[in-house]
């Protein structure tokens, strides 16, 4: 019986210490919700809405977005708790709520609620690395702006630390995630 439960326990440890071992690289490749983080910065124009088509009239626009992202397979990336500001001219929109998708052509989806919930920011476009560009024909600000904004989105992952030691002919690799 003691043999059996010793064997048991080996069997055990050497299990929990192999999934520990792949834990950081199964992390980076889908992390957790809220472990990995999207920044959107982007500017351009805001052309005002002229019964559901763009007139010549524009002003400066300033987009802000941060929320998380996760990994959903197959390369697509889900954005969710996007919140940040959309500044046209003088005029500053506080989004909140915001949520969207990347497929694996790089097409960006994303739609947000302003903060007292009258308008709807709707943003689509295209990635290539880390350049965002949104399409004036699809992206607006409810009934009142369509947006052309080109800018930069950023995707942070934890913090890992690697070290290394070697002893006679072995190295060995800790990997840390925070």
């Amino acid at each position: 019986m003691a043999t059996e439960g010793r064997q048991f326990g080996l069997a055990l440890v050497l299990l929990t210490a192999s999934a520990l071992a792949l834990y950081p690289s199964m992390a980076l490749d889908k992390p957790d919700k809220g472990s990995a983080v999207v920044s959107i910065k982007a500017n351009g124009q805001a052309f005002q809405n002229a019964k559901g088509k763009p007139s010549s009239t524009f002003s400066s626009a300033y987009l802000t977005l941060y929320g998380s992202v996760q990994a959903k397979g197959n390369g697509q990336l889900k954005l969710d708790d996007l919140g940040g500001s959309l500044q046209v001219g003088l005029a500053n929109y506080t989004t909140t709520s915001g949520e969207g998708e990347v497929n694996k052509k790089g097409k960006i989806e994303i739609n947000a609620k302003t903060s007292d919930a009258s308008e709807k920011l709707i943003l689509h476009g295209s990635t290539q690395g880390d350049t965002v560009v949104f399409d004036p024909k699809e992206s607006k600000l409810s009934s009142l702006y369509f947006l052309s904004l080109k800018g930069q989105a950023i995707v942070t992952l934890p913090a890992t630390g690697t070290s290394t030691t070697e002893s006679g002919h072995h190295k060995r690799a800790t990997v840390t995630v925070t």
